[in-house]
């Protein structure tokens, strides 16, 4: 059998590539582990949300700092994601339970289409009690560090996140719903 001969510069190019790719690889996948399930992660105390705008299905134009009042689920989707589109109907139950004065779901679509595109899937799976938010040219992403669909924050009412969730949750699920209480009443308690 003979082997092909293979000069020492090459051996030592595609060893360097492949140690790169396992280091790049080690150093992507570690802050990005953190955030991957459906754990929460409490956030630092300071972490005060990026300012970013979106709007409403009317056209009127919202930041954060509209729900100062309240303390929000913040939840970052689009229709082209099946996880979003599974845990949709039960962030809609979850404003059914919780919202009003005090507590709103805001889910935030990133999908380019807008309201024509929006409007169809509400109608489809039934959504009744969330609003139509939308963030057509796709700023709250990078605004918030956000690297996957979907991503739901809890802001407490003083505009600072909470904790994050990544990937679909049953958010109306009594379980689910104690552990937000429970970051809520700790966030009041500060």
């Amino acid at each position: 059998m003979r082997f092909a001969q293979v000069s020492r510069p090459t051996v030592a190019v595609v060893f360097a590539a492949i140690a790169g790719a396992i280091v790049g690889g080690l150093l992507l996948a570690s802050p990005l582990a953190q955030w991957q399930g459906t754990s929460n992660e409490s956030a630092p105390a300071s972490s005060e949300l990026a300012v970013f705008p979106f709007e409403t299905a009317d056209g009127r134009k919202l930041t954060l700092k509209a729900f100062s009042d309240k303390a929000v689920l913040l939840n970052l989707w689009a229709t082209w994601c099946p996880p979003c589109r599974k845990e949709m109907p039960s962030l809609d139950r979850l404003q059914s339970l919780k919202g009003g004065t005090d507590f709103e779901v805001v889910a935030l679509s990133i999908d380019k289409g807008g309201t024509e595109q929006v409007q169809p899937f509400f109608e489809e799976i039934g959504i009744k009690r969330l609003e139509m938010y939308l963030d057509q040219p796709g700023v709250s992403m990078q605004a918030l560090k956000i690297v996957g669909l979907p991503t739901t924050l809890l802001v407490g009412k003083d505009g600072r996140e909470l904790a994050r969730w990544v990937g679909p949750k049953e958010w109306d699920d009594p379980e689910t719903v104690k552990e937000i209480e429970a970051l809520l009443a700790r966030s009041e308690g500060d």
